[in-house]
């Protein structure tokens, strides 16, 4: 198992975790791996980790104990000096949502340097629930985490919106996960009170959130959550089959997800001027250059755009290409291309739908 992550300039042999929450029976390790996950976040026990590593998996997991007013010493220790030279450990999980919980930043800093103290040599990892408190949480241990799940009670681009913070607040070099909503709201009642007409997300919103979370700089996926006693999606086929066609997509499209995000002075138009922001109040089609250094049969080596609409409405949509190419451009598993003119591409966006264009050839 490899337990390195780099931030957003990727490594040839970068590890980009694919990861699921709640999976409480080891007995579901070989479902979870055959799905297509890398990752699951558990507890550390020697059942747990040799199931893990049999089926080739890695677990992000707690020290024992949580960092924060609370946090036990005597058990991180006897957790992390059982379990750190473990391969199938991928990190640990020092806390949850420290800015929903009213945890100080000093306490997990703490936690972290206790846990290096003890010689540990995986990464540890905390999770943000908003993503303009990176400024306040970024940098206190290896790996940030960001979980947001806005359908349907918020605009889904309050999840890239939030991801965008966090990437700019954690810096683009150092490792960013998000973490994807997968279930239905209405089965935590108490979390949303007074919302109606709840629902898992569609495979269009769950599809779209997934590569919104690449377009804004994310280098690792989780997803909330496979069966935490509330929300078991295998009773849900349909969310199930969605969560794993994502996925099969993500793991045939890795040299996307692991490739180095590039600027470029890009310009973009909307055939229906009114429509151009979604409700975040960012543009409602969000493009990203990606330079895929080490293809596969799939996703050949060179740079692509990737766009994509983070709205429930169909957008008309130009935009300029890198070097202002001419000829033909491909339009990445649609078997279609488009015609370039003057180094510009128009195409029809269905809602949350997502367009990845190239290779562009020529760095």
């Amino acid at each position: 198992m490899v337990v390195a992550l780099t931030g957003c300039r990727a490594t040839k042999d970068a590890f980009f975790p694919i990861g699921i929450y709640s999976v409480p029976s080891t007995n579901d390790y070989l479902a979870i791996r055959q799905a297509g996950f890398n990752v699951i976040a558990a507890g550390a026990s020697q059942a747990t980790l040799d199931a893990a590593a049999r089926h080739g998996l890695g677990i992000l997991a707690s020290p024992g104990t949580s960092a924060g007013p609370k946090f036990d010493a005597n058990a991180a220790r006897r957790v992390v000096q059982a379990f750190d030279n473990h391969p199938a450990l991928w990190a640990w999980y020092l806390v949850d949502e420290p800015d929903m919980h009213d945890v100080p930043p000093q306490h997990i800093r703490e936690v972290h340097r206790f846990i290096k103290r003890l010689n540990a040599r995986k990464p540890t990892s905390l999770v943000l629930y908003q993503g303009y408190e990176s400024q306040n949480y970024a940098g206190l241990t290896d790996i940030l985490m960001i979980d947001r799940y806005p359908v349907p009670w918020l605009p889904l681009a309050n999840f890239p919106q939030h991801i965008r913070m966090a990437r700019l607040g954690q810096g683009a070099d150092k490792p960013l996960v998000a973490v994807i909503q997968t279930f239905d709201w209405s089965v935590y009642p108490e979390l949303l009170k007074g919302k109606s007409n709840l629902r898992a997300p569609t495979f269009e919103e769950l599809r779209c959130m997934t590569y919104s979370a690449l377009v804004r700089g994310a280098n690792g996926l989780f997803f909330y959550c496979y069966n935490d006693g509330k929300w078991v999606i295998q009773k849900h086929e349909e969310a199930w089959r969605n969560l794993r066609e994502v996925v099969d997509e993500v793991n045939g499209r890795l040299p996307l997800f692991k490739a180095e995000h590039v600027w470029w002075p890009h310009n973009h138009l909307f055939g229906d001027s009114t429509k151009g922001f979604n409700g975040a109040l960012e543009s409602s089609i969000a493009p990203a250059l990606l330079r895929v250094k080490k293809g596969n049969e799939e996703v050949k080596e060179g740079d692509y755009v990737i766009a994509v609409n983070t709205t429930d409405q169909q957008h008309n949509y130009a935009v300029r290409l890198p070097g202002r190419l001419e000829g033909t451009v491909n339009v990445l598993g649609e078997g279609r291309e488009l015609d370039t003119k003057k180094g510009w591409i128009e195409d029809v966006f269905e809602p949350y739908s997502v367009h990845v264009y190239g290779p562009l050839g020529g760095k």
